[in-house]
């Protein structure tokens, strides 16, 4: 049988409540009898001395009658006096089994005689013990119920007498029963209280998740903005709730911009699609068109072909890179010849803009990375950088950073990023201000993912590429690597020590 958990927090928590409940009157029973017992050994011990004194100075070895005097002068009703000589043969008593002795023979009789014998048995144990230890209690059942007795030994003019006084229990055993039955009558009381303040307090402390459930039930695609309800964001479910709230944060801001990133994906493709669906169409039109149409046509369909297919390389690209499953062939890559083959392969477009494109190597750098991954980063940036440079300006690119660490900076001189756009630089689609993205010589700029695929692999090798954030002119772009290979390094080193321009 599976509880629910405000089942198992109420039987849990009457459970709890029943053994502190039982704990605690068992702690009361114990100390109340404890402390009881205590009281009546020192009521015993001082009514002991008490009679001892009055016994030593008028008890006498020959007059019984005085033995009887103190007997009658200790006028103690509710203690019994026995006292007995060496051999336990009682001098004097005054209990209750000596009244009802004397009573018998119709006339009073002293108290007892020093030759008589020891009308309690059951005191025998407790004289011996006072004798072997100088005093002794105990608890005895007399003639009359449960009574507890003390002994002391005492020393009278050379004779080694022992004084026992026994006082009858029944005041306390009454006491103790009527505790007892006053606990155990609270017992189930407690115990229907246990039970019904559980559940309230499971009811009222899993309300809210309650709460918050029929809320998470009510969340969908379309009220992705809500929220769960936060009763209180102090105590363990309110920081659960807040916890849930920003995971509901993410997972709202990363639908916004699926959603953004499915509208300009449609729309980056809707271009291409229509100029190859106009051409097409164009073409089929008519029927004796020169044969240089058809290729000027066919021309147009490939141009945007292309297009097209370098934006859905790019977009499979960024989407395997967000699920994780990115491919890495992964070797030791020396970042001056990535850097070097990367030149090569824009050296068209920088000579139809008319720039330059320089490498300079501060030390070598080797990271283990995915080269052709890498290579198409260093492209991503050398085309941004050439395309939004000045006409016949220069790029320059720096490998090494200032104090040995792996680093790739690639730097133009065009208008830079104005500082409002540059927080969005690496967004998906995003093609800054038309200062930046206009091309003097007529070109359009391309889909807007070539920074977001630069920053993707990046990455995915452990890697931070950022927009050094300084005004205008001049564009900056810092690939810094998170740990070098110095072994790779060294072997890159010349014989001289110096590193290979």
């Amino acid at each position: 049988m599976k509880w629910s958990i405000r089942a198992r927090l109420a039987l849990w928590y009457a459970l709890a409540l029943t053994a502190c409940v039982s704990g605690l009157g068992w702690f009361v029973y114990d100390y109340v009898a404890k402390e009881s017992a205590t009281q009546i050994d020192e009521s015993l011990r001082d009514v002991a001395s008490a009679f001892a004194r009055l016994w030593r100075s008028g008890s006498t070895a020959t007059n019984n009658a005085n033995a009887d005097d103190v007997i009658k002068t200790a006028r103690a009703d509710n203690f019994e006096f026995v006292v007995v000589d060496e051999t336990q043969r009682e001098i004097a008593s005054n209990s209750k089994a000596a009244r009802l002795q004397r009573s018998r023979h119709l006339k009073p009789a002293p108290v007892l005689a020093p030759d008589s014998l020891l009308l309690r048995p059951d005191l025998a144990p407790l004289f011996r013990k006072a004798q072997a230890a100088g005093e002794a209690f105990a608890t005895l059942t007399g003639p009359l119920g449960k009574e507890r007795g003390y002994a002391v030994a005492v020393s009278i003019a050379g004779r080694k007498e022992t004084v026992a006084v026994i006082e009858g229990l029944d005041r306390e055993e009454r006491m103790l029963a009527a505790l007892r039955r006053s606990l155990m009558l609270m017992a189930p009381i407690g115990l229907i209280a246990a039970i019904t303040g559980g559940a309230f307090l499971a009811d009222r402390a899993l309300r809210p998740v309650g709460e918050m459930a029929n809320q998470a039930e009510r969340i969908g695609a379309r009220t992705i903005h809500d929220r769960l309800p936060v009763a209180n964001p102090d105590d363990e479910l309110g920081i659960l709730a807040r916890s849930f709230n920003r995971v509901l944060g993410r997972l709202e801001t990363g639908f916004e911009q699926q959603r953004q990133f499915m509208a300009e994906a449609s729309h980056e493709l809707r271009t291409p699609i229509a100029v190859v669906r106009g051409e097409a169409d164009l073409a089929l039109s008519k029927t004796d068109r020169p044969s240089a149409q058809y290729r000027e046509a066919l021309a147009v369909i490939s141009d945007q072909s292309k297009r097209m297919t370098r934006t859905v390389e790019d977009l499979f690209l960024l989407a395997r890179a967000d699920a994780g499953q990115l491919p890495l062939a992964t070797v030791a890559c020396d970042l001056n010849e990535v850097a070097a083959a990367s030149i090569r392969a824009v050296q068209t477009v920088a000579a139809e803009r008319g720039t330059t494109v320089e490498q300079q190597v501060r030390h070598p750098c080797v990271v283990n990375g995915d080269e052709g991954l890498l290579r198409r980063l260093f492209i991503n940036l050398l085309d941004n950088a050439i395309k939004y440079g000045t006409l016949g300006g220069q790029v320059i690119v720096t490998i090494g950073g200032p104090h040995g660490e792996p680093q790739v900076t690639v730097t133009d001189d065009g208008p830079g990023i104005p500082a409002e756009v540059q927080p969005r630089i690496f967004d998906r689609f995003y093609r800054g201000p038309d200062a930046r993205t206009a091309d003097p010589r007529g070109a359009t700029g391309g889909a807007g993912l070539g920074l977001a695929i630069a920053r993707s692999i990046a990455e995915v090798h452990g890697a931070r590429l950022t927009l050094d954030r300084r005004p205008p002119p001049g564009t900056t772009f810092t690939l810094a690597f998170a740990a070098p290979d110095r072994r790779r390094s060294d072997s890159l080193q010349d014989k001289d020590g110096g590193p290979i321009q």
